[in-house]
């Protein structure tokens, strides 16, 4: 599965709608998911992987948007902690779905890839996977 959501997120946040606003996105943004694995599953598909959300409050535009001097909105990474609880909302609710599919498919083998954990291993110590201070291609500088 690809990426399927982000834009129904990003958009709204962009335009910095309520983070209750977008919360009622996500029924619909799971839906639109379920329904794209049952069809794959229908045509035969037996392996999804299907990704869940990256902790954005880390990501550097909504860092840049939703910036406060209020040092209780971040964690100790550095992360907006709203924004990484809307994530984990979303990732919680779209591994319910996953779950209910599964028991749908017992025969097809619906992955979860967490984004969410990965990605936050990086923003809480970077240091363990390499010098990324020296990583930089000379057009990032």
């Amino acid at each position: 599965m690809g990426e399927i959501g982000g834009n129904d997120f990003n958009f709204p946040l962009f335009r910095q709608k309520s983070i209750a606003e977008i919360k009622t996105y996500v029924p619909y943004v799971i839906n639109a998911i379920s329904s794209a694995i049952h069809e794959l599953i229908g045509v035969g598909a037996r392996t999804l992987i299907v990704p869940g959300n990256l902790p954005i409050g880390c990501s550097v535009v909504y860092l840049i948007i939703y910036g406060t001097p209020d040092k209780k909105q971040y964690d100790q990474s550095g992360c907006l902690k709203w924004l990484n609880e809307f994530s984990e909302y979303y990732n919680h609710e779209l591994q319910s779905e996953l779950d209910k599919l599964r028991t749908l498919h017992p025969y097809a083998n619906i992955i979860y890839a967490d984004y969410y954990k990965a990605a936050l291993r990086l923003y809480r110590d970077p240091t363990k996977f390499g010098n990324l201070l020296n990583s930089h291609c000379y057009f990032c500088v």
